[in-house]
């Protein structure tokens, strides 16, 4: 999930120990032969997929290199409002209630902070009811315990909807909703509102990426290697997205993807394979990761290796840690997880749901920014910009 963690391990906002869907790239006709996949060094590890090889010199168009370019400048700019501009025509009613479904992750918590502050506004409550990500019958359990609270709408993260659907018939029969943000794919069906943070916005952010290694290597032929944890499908289009980009953009830059297992990376074992396949990719350039916070050590590993400053790294997702490394120069560009500013918009959807309004369009959308040294301002785990966006969700529900 664009940025949760892991006990003692990162994940984003976009995963997150949730159980939170990539088309391989094909060799151009005028590439070379295809890299052989790396090696992750570890036995459990999938075999890697590898696009097209690469070679020095001019790769990119001069049309292609003006849209990336282009690309990297809107993503990069800093919003100055919120998605949602619908404006209600009356305050919210009063004394409404809202379930929060709490995962064991901690950036679980900042989404939950952030419909707490927006139901203390318009003067509702939040019950907070816990579950276990990674057992998914403990969420059908609190969704059935929740009834009770008669609330308005149910929101949790991550759970794919064939975990939890046999409930959504007993919401809608209370007039309530479900809300599961963060998954390959929006849910659907009685009882449900999509949220945000599907496919559509893993795939934005993955062509994205693919556009700012276009620039950063100014057009030229550059090697790359994709790092993902399957599990966590909601990358899934993210990965596929960035292949493509590629594969459009520079048909000799070659991409290698790695995909490592849960296990692995809670062992500790996923970053020494990345620093162990970066070795072995011929001309290695670019360092590519679904989440920064699955490779938080990444940098000083580099630097154990003896191969600090060799690649650039590039990050879909990062926490605080990662935008420092990007400040000080060892990384390249990661992107932002506003996750407390999310529970503002989950509270815009309650509320325009029991006000028996449509669902603001702005709801459905997650508003990251591609962050690089120039606009960064103070890291955050949580980046929600703009600052005032608490004010800002006030004046359009008249509160404020």
């Amino acid at each position: 999930m664009r940025s949760r963690r892991l006990a003692g391990v990162g994940v984003t906002a976009a995963a997150a120990a949730l159980a939170l869907a990539a088309c391989s790239s094909s060799a151009s006709s005028n590439s070379s032969s295809a890299a052989p996949a790396a090696s992750t060094g570890v036995a459990s590890a999938s075999a890697a997929s590898t696009a097209s090889a690469g070679t020095d010199g001019s790769a990119v168009s001069a049309s292609a290199l003006s849209a990336a370019q282009a690309t990297v400048k809107s993503a990069s700019t800093v919003p100055t409002g919120i998605p949602e501009t619908q404006q209600l025509s009356s305050p919210p009613p009063k004394g409404k209630t809202v379930l929060f479904l709490q995962c064991e992750e901690v950036q679980c918590g900042y989404e939950g902070s952030g419909l707490k502050a927006a139901a203390a506004a318009v003067g509702w409550t939040v019950k907070t009811l816990n579950f276990q990500a990674a057992n998914p019958a403990t969420l059908v359990s609190a969704l059935q315990t929740g009834l009770q609270y008669h609330p308005v709408a149910a929101f949790f993260t991550g759970v794919p909807q064939e975990a939890w659907q046999s409930e959504q018939k007993a919401y809608a029969a209370a007039g309530a909703i479900l809300v599961d943000d963060y998954n390959a794919t929006a849910p659907t069906g009685i009882g449900v509102e999509p949220g945000r943070g599907y496919g559509n916005e893993s795939v934005a952010i993955g062509t994205t990426i693919a556009d700012e290694q276009v620039v950063n290597s100014g057009g030229t032929a550059a090697n790359s290697l994709i790092v993902s944890v399957p599990t966590y499908t909601v990358f899934d289009p993210m990965v596929t997205a960035y292949k493509a980009q590629m594969a459009k953009d520079c048909p000799t830059c070659s991409v290698t993807e790695d995909d490592f297992t849960l296990p692995q990376m809670l062992g500790g074992q996923l970053v020494p394979a990345v620093v162990s396949a970066a070795k072995r990719i011929p001309n290695l350039k670019y360092i590519v990761t679904v989440d920064g916070a699955f490779t938080d050590t990444l940098p000083g590993a580099l630097k154990a290796a003896g191969l600090a400053g060799k690649y650039q790294i590039i990050n879909g997702g990062g926490i605080a840690t990662d935008q420092q490394f990007v400040q000080a120069g060892t990384e390249l560009t990661t992107v932002s997880n506003p996750l407390t500013e999310g529970g503002w918009q989950d509270m815009d959807m309650a509320i325009r749901f029991a006000m028996h309004l449509p669902e603001s369009p702005g709801d459905e959308q997650v508003p990251w920014v591609l962050l690089n040294k120039s606009n960064i301002g103070t890291p955050s785990d949580s980046y929600d910009v703009p600052a005032n966006y608490p004010s800002l969700f006030a004046k359009l529900w008249d509160v404020g």
